[in-house]
């Protein structure tokens, strides 16, 4: 048994075991150098009598094309004007008008109005232009029983009343009078068609039939602007089934197409619509 204190044994325990090892220090931050002091490695090169090398700034493509972009123009106009300040100054020439010059004779109103361009042949009202129905025949309403012809009213007397309507308003269709009347079995329809000014050359071609093969075609005595016909056939009446021999005279006055129709229960009598067609023809001339 053991004769040594407690406190002993305890003591000798503790010694026995290893002892921690004590903590590194800390080195402290070196103190930064103060402002305006260039820093140790440059201050010794100072020192020793030389000088710190800078680092060479490099430019690139960008920056060269910008800067030859900007002197471009400037030293093309230093160029150009050193050119044309060495070249001798040429004169302008001087600044003149016409004089305006008036006529010492005095103008004829009359002559002068000749030798412009003629007004437009036929104007006003078309229906005074027309000729007068023949004693004892009877007279027949058309349209609205006016004397004036709407595009309405003249595509009625043809079979394709819409492609006849749509026709005359592309050939610029201004208006129109007519003057209708019956004589026996025959009736008569007299009208004067005025078209816009650009469209009125196409209008008597365009109103010929496009196949006369069934018609025999001559010309109005003393007006080689003109047609007319008479069929070799009968035709039908638009939506009807009763037949009738055709007859027309065609001839155009400036703006102006007249047109005499016969729908004759016979042939045609070819001197009858002659002479309608040529007294209207001097009635408009």
């Amino acid at each position: 048994m053991s004769t040594e204190p407690a406190d002993a044994a305890v003591a000798g325990t503790a010694a026995a075991e290893p002892s921690a090892a004590p903590p590194v220090p800390t080195a402290a931050p070196a103190p930064a150098p103060p402002l305006g002091v260039p820093p140790l490695g440059v201050l010794d090169l100072i020192k020793a009598g030389g000088e710190p090398t800078r680092a060479r700034r490099r430019f690139g493509a960008g920056a060269l094309f910008l800067t030859a972009v900007l002197a471009g123009p400037v030293v093309g106009a230093a160029v150009g004007y050193a050119i044309q300040s060495s070249r001798p100054p040429t004169p302008l020439p001087k600044i003149t008008a016409p004089r305006l010059s008036y006529s010492a004779e005095r103008v004829d109103p009359e002559a002068l109005a000749a030798a412009g361009p003629p007004p437009l042949a036929i104007d006003g009202d078309l229906r005074r232009l027309l000729i007068e129905r023949p004693s004892g025949s009877t007279a027949l309403s058309v349209g609205d029983g006016d004397g004036w012809l709407s595009p309405a009213d003249r595509a009625e007397a043809f079979d394709d009343s819409v492609r006849e309507f749509t026709g005359m308003l592309e050939d610029g269709f201004r208006r129109a009078a007519t003057v209708r009347w019956s004589s026996g079995d025959d009736s008569f329809r007299v009208s004067l068609i005025q078209y816009n000014q650009d469209s009125v050359a196409k209008t008597i071609t365009g109103a010929v039939p496009h196949s006369t093969t069934d018609m025999v075609v001559s010309k109005i005595p003393g007006n080689t602007d003109s047609y007319l016909m008479t069929s070799k056939k009968t035709y039908n009446y638009a939506r009807s089934t009763e037949t009738y021999y055709y007859g027309e005279a065609l001839a155009r006055k400036g703006t102006v197409l007249m047109t005499v129709q016969v729908f004759a229960k016979n042939p045609v009598d070819r001197a009858q619509l002659e002479d309608i067609a040529k007294r209207q023809w001097e009635k408009l001339a």
